[in-house]
């Protein structure tokens, strides 16, 4: 598993590649952590590289959204495998995340401007 970071502007996109299981869990919650404490408003977690997701990496991803909203920031998922998406559709997931098709589309939907 790789997790590699990039900020743009005041946006932190996360992305992760392999699998979160119980053994990487424990990676992916520490730069999930790091980037809440640091207070990054807006996350965005590519997982197009991810091709599985265990329940504890869905729980990670929970309380980082969950940290994320107490923060008033957002949390974001982008790009999911069929295989995750399927595992976000089948626990509900899909219905308590913002999943995008693309990271693209994430990143856009933070910098719209309302008027």
């Amino acid at each position: 598993m790789e997790i590699a970071e990039k900020i743009i502007g005041d946006i932190c996109i996360i992305s992760i590649s392999g699998r979160i299981d119980t053994v990487t869990s424990k990676n992916v919650e520490a730069k999930l952590d790091r980037a809440t404490e640091e207070r990054k408003e807006k996350i965005i977690i590519n997982l197009e590289k991810m091709d599985y997701i265990s329940s504890v990496g869905l729980r990670v991803l929970l309380s980082a959204l969950k940290k994320q909203k107490l923060n008033q920031g957002s949390l974001q998922l982008a790009s999911l495998q069929p295989f995750v998406q399927n595992i976000f559709k089948i626990t509900g997931l899909d219905k308590v995340f913002q999943i995008f098709p693309t990271e693209e589309a994430a990143f856009q939907s933070l910098t719209s401007v309302e008027v």
